[in-house]
């Protein structure tokens, strides 16, 4: 077990955090699903197939840029973001791409705001991409069961808590009794605004050190009751294994990553690094949700 201490709300990363990764000039990639042309491509079919869509958490926009571009049935999309600068880098991505789809920025943090400029019953397609690990999904989930159309789809990309306690390393500041693991970094202040820590984590030497982000892994099965509570039902779920040079390109492969044996070890059994799970989920009828919505 990790010793930490918490010194804010419960939030898992702050909107400040996101505000420094948006004032990067050049930003190193993650090891996000987005990097896979794939992954992407099949992602981007899926949400186009829609009338209206959301996306929360876009990043820097690499799938809002190939969704415009796309376009398919879609009429209207929303892009929702706790940081008003990281929408700001999505709108200037896409500025000079011409497009019909209707396009609509919302800063807002999915744990607190009910987004109630959304209309009930409204968005066929809702997805989160690298962002499910940073919201209360008890909460969040709930404001999307409420502007889900009856016939729409949720879709994210959920941490394996299976895969982090099987493959992490003692150095990863992962904890097994919780199955968080704890940014010890956080983006360069190059706005200069500075980021404050969430909490601080001791060490096996006693020393507490800051920590800027929880990333929150689920089993399996929690997932179902999660999505069951909130009105939801899985319907699918599909490893997400990251191409190995998608992997050793990003941010998190670099220094210590490139020469570890184990994780090498694990990238090459897989075919490339089993980053998360590709969860699908649909509204529930409201006789089958527990209690009502």
């Amino acid at each position: 077990m990790i010793e930490t201490e918490r010194t804010g709300t419960g939030k898992n990363v702050y909107p400040e955090y996101y505000e420094a990764a948006a004032a990067i000039a050049q930003p190193r990639h993650f090891p996000s699903p987005v990097n896979d042309p794939k992954w992407i491509k099949s992602a981007i079919d899926w949400f186009v197939e829609s009338r209206t869509a959301m996306e929360v958490g876009p990043g820097r926009g690499e799938f809002a840029e190939t969704v415009v571009r796309k376009r398919g049935e879609l009429k209207k999309y929303y892009i929702v973001d706790m940081s008003g600068g990281m929408l700001n880098v999505v709108r200037e991505r896409i500025r000079n791409v011409e497009t019909e789809v209707e396009i609509i920025f919302i800063c807002a943090d999915v744990d607190y705001d009910p987004l109630f400029e959304i209309p009930d019953r409204s968005v066929d397609r809702i997805t989160m991409i690298n962002a499910f690990q940073d919201i209360n999904p008890l909460t969040a989930l709930r404001v999307f069961r409420r502007i889900l159309a009856p016939t729409g789809l949720f879709r994210a990309n959920v941490l394996s808590r299976e895969l982090r306690e099987k493959y992490c390393l003692e150095d990863d500041f992962f904890d097994r009794k919780t199955g968080c693991f704890y940014l010890t970094h956080h983006p360069s202040i190059e706005n200069k605004r500075g980021i404050n820590p969430i909490g601080s984590i001791t060490n096996k030497d006693g020393e507490k050190i800051p920590f800027y982000r929880i990333l929150k892994s689920y089993y399996r099965s929690e997932l179902d009751k999660i999505f069951n509570e909130c009105g939801f039902e899985i319907i699918s779920e599909t490893p997400v294994i990251l191409p190995k040079n998608v992997w050793m390109n990003s941010v998190a492969a670099q220094g210590k990553e490139h020469t570890n044996t184990k994780r090498l070890e694990l990238i090459d059994k897989f075919g490339g690094y089993p980053s998360s799970v590709d969860i699908i989920a649909k509204p529930l009828t409201n006789l089958k949700i527990k209690g009502g919505l």
